[in-house]
């Protein structure tokens, strides 16, 4: 019979392996939902009541172009596509911990992706800002041509969190080293 300490153990591990199936499941939600929402946001503004605010301006994209509408929406899918590689990789350590590999070389590599990914985003979102007050001033009437290139305290904790990630993923990759250099010896 298990003692209390071994039982207790068990059922933490399948929390954490549930916990993870789900996150797997909403990460993976969660790649499918966000390319379509912003397709729909900038190919159906007159389904949505979204006003979304371009450099320092709220915009009614029913009055924006259908072309700077298509190349805003070229613009950002960019930086989606970005996103939904690094949210595969975390999806992949997801999986693995579901599995109850938390440190398998798979888990680890698909967490170190998620997290340059993230540092890239930083510095991608600034350069996809950028283009989006370009490109939608252009197509919209009343609307001054203006290019807004800002880095301010969102993008700040945004390249924080990021460097978190990074360092986290590198200790799970020197510890996974230190590890399969241990085993090796027994």
């Amino acid at each position: 019979m298990p003692s209390g300490s071994t039982h207790s153990r068990r059922n933490a591990t399948h929390q954490i392996q549930r916990l993870a199936r789900n996150l797997a499941t909403l990460t993976a939600v969660g790649m499918i939902l966000l390319p379509l929402t912003i397709a729909a946001v900038w190919i159906f503004p007159q389904w949505l009541s979204v006003m979304p605010t371009i450099g320092a301006v709220s915009v009614d994209l029913t009055e924006t172009s259908l072309l700077a509408r298509i190349l805003a929406l070229a613009t950002q899918l960019i930086g989606v596509s970005i996103l939904i590689y690094g949210l595969a990789g975390l999806r992949q350590t997801f999986h693995e911990s579901a599995r109850g590999y938390w440190f398998s070389a798979r888990s680890i590599a698909g967490f170190r992706r998620f997290a340059w990914v993230s540092l890239a985003m930083v510095f991608v979102g600034v350069f996809q800002n950028a283009v989006l007050t370009a490109v939608v001033s252009a197509g919209t009437p009343g609307m001054p041509n203006q290019m807004s290139i800002s880095f301010g305290s969102a993008d700040l904790a945004k390249l924080f969190s990021a460097l978190l990630f990074v360092f986290v993923a590198q200790i799970f990759v020197a510890g996974k080293a230190i590890d399969d250099e241990n085993a090796s010896f027994i």
